[in-house]
């Protein structure tokens, strides 16, 4: 079963989320983090929270402030990707 869905700021460093939505990310932010890799789907691993949020999303390392993590939508774990593990 997966577990409720959460914002990116609830997620604790060092655990790896699901991405589901940027729904409550303006729309010009909301093209900056796609063009990142920050699209529902990917799995992302939170590296830190304080100064900034900062994970990483295939081999980049992506920050910003935590008002943004607050709008994008995941679920911690590695449940809802299909055909790929945690690693």
């Amino acid at each position: 079963m997966t577990p409720p869905a959460a914002t990116l700021a609830d997620v604790a460093p060092g655990t790896t989320a699901t991405v589901h939505a940027l729904d409550g990310v303006d729309r010009a932010w909301r093209e900056r983090l796609q063009a990142y890799g920050l699209v529902p789907g990917r799995r992302v691993h939170v590296l830190q929270h304080a100064p900034v949020t900062v994970v990483e999303v295939e081999h980049a390392q992506v920050a910003f402030e935590r008002c943004l993590a607050c709008g994008i939508r995941v679920t911690a774990g590695c449940d809802g990707v299909p055909g790929e593990g945690c690693s």
